[in-house]
């Protein structure tokens, strides 16, 4: 039996801006202008085009349209002139006729709507500056399209949301470095710092950084919240940089046996998810607008839920499952978290997931530590959650957890391996000593002893022949390890087998030199390397630099400690070195068992499957399986329970007695150069 109850909490907000960057104060200098009214804005440093907008309740459109200059980049003591916009009748409108009355917003660029507008003076390289979006983006979804795009051309913009300073971009043309300078309108300076390594000129497919002003982009009406402050979902959180190391032995746990009976018991479980169904007046069930309002904040969660009740209606056809499901709509409006809380008190629950953003949640996990009602967080990466709440169960891994799995796959796959870590040189005392364990951790991990045998040395002389283009000669000599030997000795049987010290080395990449790392790099064996930061400039120079290192070595790269949400690097470099990831989800789409759930979800809901679905699967098969076997209250028995899912491992661990459950197991996966392919690396099977 299954019973699902929606719970509406409906209500009208009036969309409101805030800039949680930069405070920007309006002016009260106002002059006149042809009858028109401006404020005389100062530009200060760190505002953007977006702050601004949003303090003067203005576009960014309309700024750009008084101000021509600030096509060319916004720059600090400019002076702009800034509408004057009466917004007296808006702001004493009340909040139910929100929808007659909004505020105007900056306009929203996708390329599902009208485009941009060329202006005026402008080409595809000032453009792609404004939106911090790469020339090649542009051309992908905009055919035929040149880099001198006529006045008043409507060009379609890529939904593509760039977080940082710059732009990742891939040169088209070999030129000087100057000319590119030119043309994107960029500081030398601050280029050079960006990218160290390019020197007078670029060539043709090389990766650079182009420093730009960034301007936020609204990709969606949907975005602007009504409440204190705008904020984004607990998905959306910039990983933990600081990374904690367990010293605790963790708690242990309690007996626990599953019994039969518990599969056939009444469960009765809350989904707190955000759907803003507040928001949505009508449906329009044509396919066009569908895919639109997928991408459109009502509902912008939905797929978490299909694929949450596609687990739940699995289990109840084929298993037995006995479920009372409450969906009840929670946003990060404090006020819905509120509401929810009144109806989670009418009956008791046995298990609630959610609610998705962080404030709410918080609200939540009050109740449910009151009642001592098992809560989970499906989406937070802050580890503070479980602190001091023993019912909450946080499923996004631990950076910690890396640690273990990091020298499991070591010790398994690379023992024989020379194993470098090299990481970013802005990094904390956290971080240092996370990496301190790392290294202690990988030398107990690798053989200490390595042999290199007569046929490694004859490999690689003759690679090295073929690369100086000597034919069927072998050269005098070569270098392995820091070594020479000639290589008449190898012929003659004068050298066999050599055995080497094997020891983790530790690097810091600065200012692009990488002497030292390359000179402890093995020319005959594996060289196993872990990049280790969060860093998007550090991510793409590494890949650059040991892509190229890679034509001589044989290298594996292993990117930490989740390079999976940085984009712009090449999977052709990521391919050449086999790369391996970490990642707090990973989909096997080889599997049959992601093959039968996409069919599935195609059957059912007429579209293409996206993570939320995935993750929404996993959720809910594995804490409805647990249920029915451990009973009404599983807490403690998850310390022991792991299942196969699609996307997620779990493998909780409890640090103290007061604390909540932590997931530590992360997702490893690899590309797979000789079949092109993404696989998993299952650290539980043996072999190589």
């Amino acid at each position: 039996m299954k019973k699902i109850i929606l719970i509406f909490l409906l209500a009208a907000f009036m969309p409101l801006l805030a800039d949680a960057q930069v405070v920007v104060e309006r002016s009260k200098e106002i002059i006149t202008v042809g009858g028109v009214e401006y404020y005389m804005h100062h530009v200060k440093q760190g505002e953007t085009l977006y702050s601004i907008s949003k303090a003067y309740h203005v576009s960014i459109e309309e700024i750009a349209e008084k101000n021509p200059e600030v096509n060319d980049g916004l720059q600090a003591e400019m002076v702009l002139g800034i509408p004057v916009v009466d917004f007296s009748e808006e702001e004493t409108q009340p909040a139910q006729n929100v929808v007659e009355n909004k505020v105007e917003e900056p306009q929203i660029i996708t390329h599902n709507d009208g485009g941009y507008t060329v202006s005026r003076g402008e080409n595809l390289y000032t453009i792609a500056k404004k939106f911090g979006i790469d020339l090649a983006d542009f051309k992908a979804i905009n055919p035929g399209l040149t880099n001198e795009p006529a006045e008043g051309t409507v060009i379609k913009v890529p939904s593509i949301r760039n977080e940082e300073e710059y732009l990742v971009h891939k040169v088209e043309l070999s030129e000087k470095t100057s000319s590119l300078l030119k043309k994107w309108k960029v500081d030398e300076d601050a280029f050079r710092a960006l990218n160290p390594a390019v020197g007078s000129h670029v060539f043709s497919d090389q990766i650079v950084l182009i420093p730009i002003e960034k301007v936020e982009i609204i990709e969606n009406p949907a975005a602007v919240v009504d409440d204190e402050e705008e904020e984004e979902p607990i998905a959306s959180e910039t990983p933990v940089t600081e990374p904690i190391i367990v010293e605790e032995e963790p708690v242990a746990v309690s007996n626990c046996s599953e019994k039969s009976e518990n599969a056939h018991e009444h469960y009765k479980v809350a989904l707190l998810i955000p759907l803003y169904l507040g928001e949505v007046n009508d449906i329009d069930t044509s396919p066009e607008s569908l895919v639109k309002s997928r991408k459109a904040r009502p509902l912008s969660f939905l797929q978490f839920y299909e694929g949450f009740m596609l687990a739940i209606d699995s289990l109840t056809k084929h298993y037995g499952l006995n479920l009372d499901l409450t969906v009840i709509d929670v946003t990060e409006n404090m006020g819905t978290a509120q509401n929810a809380v009144k109806q989670l008190e009418k009956q008791p629950f046995d298990l609630i997931v959610g609610p998705f953003f962080s404030k709410s949640f918080g609200v939540v996990q009050e109740y449910a530590k009151e009642h001592k009602t098992l809560i989970v967080n499906p989406l937070s990466t802050r580890e503070n959650i479980v602190e001091g709440n023993p019912y909450v169960v946080k499923l996004k891994p631990n950076a910690a957890g890396q640690l273990s799995q990091l020298a499991s796959l070591v010790n398994q796959y690379f023992g024989d391996s020379n194993v470098s870590i090299i990481s970013q040189s802005s990094i904390s005392e956290g971080t240092t000593a996370y990496l301190d364990e790392m290294e202690r951790l990988l030398n107990l991990a690798i053989n200490s002893e390595v042999v290199l045998t007569t046929d490694d040395f004859m490999r690689y002389a003759q690679n090295e022949g073929r690369r100086l283009e000597l034919g069927n000669k072998l050269p005098s000599t070569i270098e392995v390890e820091g070594q020479i030997y000639a290589t008449k000795d190898l012929k003659n049987g004068a050298i066999d087998n050599v055995r080497v010290e094997n020891s983790v080395g530790r690097y810091v990449y600065n200012s692009g030199d990488m002497s030292a790392f390359t000179k402890s790099l093995s020319e005959v064996r594996n060289n196993l390397v872990i990049a280790y930061g969060t860093d998007n400039v550090f991510a793409t120079q590494i890949l650059n630099k040991l892509n190229k290192t890679a034509e001589t070595h044989p290298i594996t790269l292993v990117a930490m400690p989740d390079w999976s949400d940085l984009d712009k690097l090449l999977v052709e470099n990521l391919l050449k070195m086999n790369a391996i990831y970490f990642s707090d989800d990973f989909v096997d789409y080889n599997s049959n068992e992601a093959k039968r759930f996409v069919l599935q979800f195609r059957r059912k809901y007429s579209c293409e499957p996206t993570d939320y679905a995935f993750s929404g699967f996993d959720v809910a098969w594995y804490f409805m399986n647990a249920m029915m076997r451990y009973g009404h209250e599983p807490k403690d028995c998850l310390l022991n329970f792991e299942m196969p899912l699609l996307s997620n491992s779990f493998r909780f661990v409890k640090t103290a007695s007061e604390n909540g459950l932590e997931n530590y197991q992360w997702s490893i996966y690899q590309y797979d150069n000789e079949n092109v392919e993404l696989k998993p690396i299952n650290l539980s099977e043996t072999g190589k």
